[in-house]
């Protein structure tokens, strides 16, 4: 049953619920959302209320692909509601009561994510504070798994001045860091900790310190090194041994964390999982193995001689200052909540003791993450891999390349004067079985577009009225469909309008939270529309899955870039593949890229000449790579990768090109590629593949 948060949002299906409140998929007016609707007695609490607009822009303000962003904070009457994205993909505590461990390479990749997210968020002076697999949610909407890190502030927010006590603890005791336990402020450190603890859970099935009743965690955390794990290549061992050391000084900053797994997954391509025992030598009391008698000479922290079996130390041993919510069924969680009668009294003396020795409350397991953020509606199939290449290889359909020959652009064309003074360089695409469209903006930033089958073009005519900052991208992913990309003037966010049952839609915001520089490059096929900007000097890579969009994420193996990118899909014959072009910063060489299977591969560099603009790329009929590039001269110049190897591309541009603009290139009917820049005098031209 649908419900109204506040004046902008319908909440219109429960997601999920747990302590703090309950989560709904949503709509708002920029698309779906996640809700996370808190429970009445908070809302009803002044102070926490006042904290909510305080926080407010601190929140709103963390802009990172790695942070599940929250895009409002809604106090309406009864209702007390973050507004967040909402992610296609469970929570990564599902995939590990699934899977038990993960891949060394996923391990690192996903924790990459998460320091990168987090060191975001310590650069704007916010600590997470509550750092564990139920905190992060795998996005896997887009052929590829990425890791977002959710519920920023929920534990500072909900532990409001008045609730929070000298004798509390807020967190986890799995993740808790010494210095926490020991009584000390939280830095941006005890982040640090908690995703090391996690990265070592994913490896090996286990926290390092965890099992049996909280008091005897709390006591590892501070006095016990960390177990090793056999054969777990060095600079991940270095990693982890540097992110849970006991002093918050040793450990290494979020981002070092975060370029340090980056650079070792090559490393840890193909090594399988690892199977490790207990960190006590017992068995995993989840798989009804028995755990460990006590050693001699110890003594438990709570009344009898049996160690409680139950390793659910997720879980809030705060004795509630407000009356608790009835515990709702959820898919990741029936497995510890199987255990909960006998464990909550022991769990219970347990607290009671932790206060009287250690003089403190242990508050949070934040147990209010949906099983699973689905979207509404269909979920988008991740693309199917293609073949592995190596590194450095151009892409290619093999048998097509026998047949292949170098291209030829040689003869020119001009299409039909435009109304007003076109600026930049051009963009085209050709959807299945109908005319060549061809965009282009005038000095005031006006998208304007022509038909045309190559030879014969309409005249210019206005797209729905827009303001573009750059250059426009063009593609044309179904039969009688076309997008447009454009860089808003305003905000710099990216913006699309679609062409499909005969006219053109409205302009509409695809991105509002990177800001663009330069000019996009698009490749859409079906629903899906893959999109690649440079951001600052980075390259970024988003996707766009029918409504559902991924947010750009950086593509950490294009370096530095300058110029704007250019993008195809793949070879025909492997789906779910794309070829990137991008020009390095320094030097300007022409990069290429290739993502497959849901990974971009190392760049190569294509020809040895020194790009002066951005460049254009399309397959050949004979199944050749083209891509065509100004070089600093401004001369048009280009290569063809043929049987794997680049070969020099055959061209006579009519004119110097203006400096910093570019070509466009399309695939063609009757079996060309056709190439489109704006000449000296401002008038758009075509050349024909011969």
């Amino acid at each position: 049953m649908a419900r109204r948060i506040g004046s902008r949002y319908v909440a219109l299906k429960i997601l999920g619920r747990g302590a703090s409140g309950t989560v709904w998929a949503g709509e708002g007016p920029e698309g779906p959302v996640a809700i996370k609707l808190l429970r009445e007695d908070l809302a009803s609490d002044e102070v926490l209320v006042a904290r909510f607009v305080q926080e407010r822009t601190a929140l709103v303000s963390l802009d990172h692909p790695a942070i599940v962003g929250i895009h409002d904070l809604v106090v309406d009457g009864s209702d007390l509601a973050l507004v967040m994205d909402l992610v296609d993909g469970p929570d990564l505590r599902t995939r590990l009561e699934k899977e038990r461990v993960l891949s060394p390479a996923m391990a690192a990749a996903i924790c990459a994510d998460v320091a990168e997210g987090l060191s975001a968020a310590h650069a704007e002076g916010v600590i997470h504070r509550d750092v564990k697999p139920e905190n992060v949610l795998l996005d896997t909407a887009y052929g590829q798994v990425r890791a977002k890190l959710t519920d920023f502030g929920i534990a500072r927010l909900v532990d409001a001045p008045r609730r929070t006590r000298a004798t509390r603890i807020i967190g986890t005791p799995d993740y808790l860091a010494p210095e926490i336990i020991e009584g000390l402020q939280p830095t941006a450190a005890v982040d640090v900790y908690a995703l090391g603890t996690v990265l070592y859970e994913l490896l090996t099935g286990w926290t390092p310190f965890g099992g049996g009743h909280p008091g005897a965690v709390l006591r590892r955390h501070v006095t016990e090194p960390v177990p090793g794990i056999p054969g777990l290549p060095a600079p991940v061992a270095d990693v982890l041994a540097a992110c849970l050391s006991k002093a918050p000084a040793a450990r290494l900053t979020a981002r070092e964390v975060g370029e340090r797994l980056r650079a070792a997954l090559p490393a840890l391509a193909g090594l399988p999982r690892f199977d490790v025992p207990a960190p006590d030598g017992g068995g995993h009391p989840d798989r009804g193995e028995t755990p460990p008698p006590l050693p001699a000479g110890v003594v438990p922290l709570v009344s009898g001689t049996e160690m409680d079996a139950s390793r659910d130390t997720h879980t809030n041993l705060a004795r509630p200052t407000f009356p608790a919510p009835p515990i709702a069924a959820s898919r990741r969680r029936t497995t510890h909540r199987k255990r909960r009668g006998r464990a909550v009294a022991v769990l219970s003396a347990a607290a009671v003791l932790v206060v009287a020795g250690a003089g403190w409350w242990i508050a949070g397991r934040g147990d209010d993450k949906p099983a699973e953020q689905q979207p509404v509606g269909a979920t988008q199939s991740p693309p199917a891999s293609a073949p592995a290449q190596g590194a450095g290889t151009p892409a290619s359909t093999g048998a097509g390349d026998r047949a292949a020959r170098i291209p030829v652009w040689d003869k020119w064309a001009q299409l039909p004067v435009a109304p007003v003074l076109l600026v930049g360089a051009p963009a085209a695409a050709q959807p299945a079985g109908a005319a060549t469209y061809v965009v282009q903006r005038d000095g005031a930033g006006q998208p304007w577009f022509s038909t045309g089958d190559g030879v014969k073009f309409s005249d210019w005519q206005k797209l729905p009225v827009f303001k573009a900052a750059e250059d426009l991208a063009v593609t044309a992913p179904a039969a009688g469909r076309v997008d447009v990309l454009a860089v808003g003037a305003a905000d710099r966010f990216l913006y699309r309008c679609s062409f499909a049952d005969g006219r053109w839609g409205e302009w509409t915001r695809v991105d509002a939270k990177t800001k663009v520089a330069g000019a996009p490059a698009a490749s859409g096929t079906g629903d899906r529309l893959d999109v690649l900007v440079r951001s600052g000097d980075d390259l970024m890579h988003g996707t766009l899955a029918g409504a559902n969009w991924s947010g750009f994420r950086k593509v950490h193996q294009g370096g530095i870039v300058e110029q704007a990118p250019a993008l195809t899909a793949g070879a025909p014959g492997a789906p779910g593949t794309l070829d990137a072009f991008v020009v390095r910063a320094g030097d300007h060489a022409l990069l290429h890229m290739t993502l497959a299977g849901g990974d971009w591969r190392e760049p190569e560099r294509v020809g040895t000449f020194a790009a002066g603009g951005r460049p254009a790329a399309a397959w050949t009929p004979g199944g050749g790579l083209a891509v065509v590039v100004p070089d600093t001269s401004g001369r048009l110049t280009g290569a063809v990768a043929m049987a794997g190897a680049w070969q020099p591309a055959t061209l006579s541009a009519p004119a110097e090109l203006p400096a910093q603009e570019g070509a466009a290139a399309v695939g063609s009917a009757p079996g060309r590629v056709d190439l489109y820049l704006r000449g000296p005098n401002g008038r758009v031209q075509v050349a024909p593949s011969g």
